[in-house]
């Protein structure tokens, strides 16, 4: 039955969602899938009692029989509500329901524009970027941390889930960028109602704990929410995690977030000029006794106005914090070694001269590097490596153990994009282990070879993955074991390839413009959706 059940879903179905079409309330008109997570969806609706004004619905997994359950959920809802219209720099609930299912939904006001996570990865952060972000995050939590009366009593609020997913970035077209802090209060009712176990309520969130926080019996105050906004302070300045850990594991991040003291800006970034005082700003929040940090956040507001005031310090003149290739400066020496190793690698016998790219273990003295070879036409390679080159990952784990491995090429002046993509399937050994290496190092090599001269590599390019993304394998290395695959390869394949084709559209948008995306639309306009769609399954 399982089989079935996953089968017709590699039909039109896997994007048109049983929600999308119906009305809720009587009032929201869901219109598409936006997002999926652990315990809910989110979607893209209309507000039908004003105007079909864009809203975006969360609709959770679960269902609430439960009389007091149900009113601990209003609740939750309240408070956000309360916070949300209290501060533009946190989202706005604009209500709650239930399904005919009898699951409960909340409605925000729909938000456009990326996470905290995208400007980090992107690496393009100027300092007065980064001191304009963080001192709308700091008046978000401000607020929070104010706190709300509730039938009398005064209830201060902690995030507890403070991390750069639950940061949006919002384009406004009066006031420019706006950030917007998500996520209040709800994580930890649906830990609750869930009846997780401590360890696993922290699973996605361990990277960002304050040391008290991991330990289950200790009070938190305000303070636990500074420290998790001193890390992303650092990955902003600095590009990476301020701390190590082995695994995503809880005792491991615990040891990190407890005993680990944070590497020095000047030994990861020399080359940038960062005031004295925001390297003790951000230092101070992160120590690991609450008491030495700043004691609540206007401490931290006012150390950011000050520094944004300092006349001997240009900001506009030092434009970027980091590069989008500049994150070789640790691991120059090794990368070094390893790329002119690499240019000494041959095209693989068993392997045809074509148009093709695949995965290559690089054996060094220094160790084994990941690296995927790719052979393309001499006129393509040149204009490759003058483009910005990063990566994007797509993971499969509770249908089928998959990765889809993607290079995104960008040109200079974006008036082009190329792809170099490959499936992982963690069921092969070699697979596994290439992935495996490529968590624990955090970059690869990408080996060019000519069509016209197969030969000998010809050029080599290191790629380095953000922080977010080595994150995001690591847990889905801990955790694909847990799943029993119920799909075949093949079919896991077709729905990567689905998730591809969005990821590559938007991008397109991004790169090329409304314009070029419509003369692609309207290339297709022509052709059934259901023919293509089922054509695109029988490829693969």
């Amino acid at each position: 039955m399982l089989h079935q059940k996953y089968d017709n879903l590699l039909t039109p179905k896997i994007e048109l969602d049983p929600n999308i079409g119906k009305l809720l309330n009587n009032r929201y008109f869901i219109r598409d899938l936006i997002g999926k997570g652990r315990l809910g969806k989110v979607y893209l609706a209309e507000d039908t009692a004003k105007s079909g004004t864009p809203v975006a619905i969360k609709i959770l997994f679960f269902s609430l029989l439960e009389q007091q359950m149900y009113q601990r959920f209003v609740q939750e809802i309240f408070i956000a509500t309360q916070l949300g219209f209290k501060n533009n720099h946190i989202v706005r609930v604009l209500g709650y329901g239930i399904t005919e299912d009898k699951n409960p939904f909340y409605v925000m006001e729909y938000l456009q524009g990326k996470n905290l996570n995208h400007a980090i990865d992107s690496r393009s952060l100027t300092l007065s970027n980064f001191l304009n972000i963080c001192h709308q995050i700091c008046l978000g939590l401000r607020c929070a941390h104010m706190g709300i009366t509730l039938k009398g009593r005064f209830y201060p609020i902690i995030h507890r889930n403070l991390k750069p997913e639950n940061i949006f970035i919002t384009d406004d077209i009066k006031k420019g960028k706006v950030i917007k802090i998500l996520d209040f209060g709800i994580a930890n009712f649906l830990a609750k109602r869930f009846q997780l176990k401590f360890t696993e309520s922290l699973i996605y969130n361990l990277p960002y704990c304050s040391p008290e926080y991991m330990e289950e019996h200790k009070l938190l105050d305000v303070r636990s929410d500074i420290y998790s906004l001193g890390i992303i302070m650092y990955e902003m300045l600095a590009g990476k995690h301020p701390l190590y850990s082995k695994n995503h594991t809880f005792g491991s991040w615990y040891e990190a977030h407890r005993y680990q003291i944070p590497i020095n800006f000047q030994e990861i970034i020399p080359q940038f000029k960062i005031p004295h005082k925001l390297q003790k700003l951000v230092m101070s929040c992160l120590a690991k006794d609450a008491t030495l940090r700043p004691q609540n956040i206007d401490e931290v507001i006012k150390n950011l106005e000050e520094i944004n005031l300092n006349s001997d310090y240009d900001y506009n003149q030092n434009k970027i914090i980091f590069q989008k290739n500049e994150s070789k400066i640790n691991l120059a020496s090794n990368t070094s070694f390893s790329e002119k190793k690499s240019l000494k690698e041959k095209w693989p016998q068993n392997y045809p001269i074509a148009l093709n790219c695949f995965p290559h273990i690089l054996n060094t003295p220094q160790g084994n590097i990941p690296s995927i070879m790719v052979m393309l036409p001499k006129k393509e390679i040149k204009k490759n490596i003058k483009q910005s080159h990063y990566t994007e990952l797509i993971t499969q784990t509770d249908l089928y153990p998959m990765l889809l491995w993607i290079t995104i090429l960008e040109a200079p002046k974006l008036e082009s994009v190329g792809w170099l993509s490959y499936f992982f399937d963690l069921k092969d050994k070699k697979n596994l282990n290439f992935i495996r290496l490529l968590s624990e190092l955090g970059y690869y090599h990408l080996l060019f070879f000519q069509l016209e001269k197969p030969e000998n590599c010809s050029h080599v390019q290191t790629i380095f993955l953000s922080p977010h993304q080595r994150q995001e394998l690591a847990i889905f290395l801990e955790s694909y074991q847990l799943f029993k695959p119920i799909i075949s390869s093949k079919q896991s394949q077709a729905f990567l390839k689905l998730k591809f084709e969005k990821i590559k559209q938007n991008k397109l948008y991004q790169i090329t413009g409304k314009s070029k995306i419509q003369k692609i639309a309207n290339h297709f306009s022509g052709r059934n959706l259901l023919d293509y769609l089922k054509k695109l399954v029988n490829i693969l």
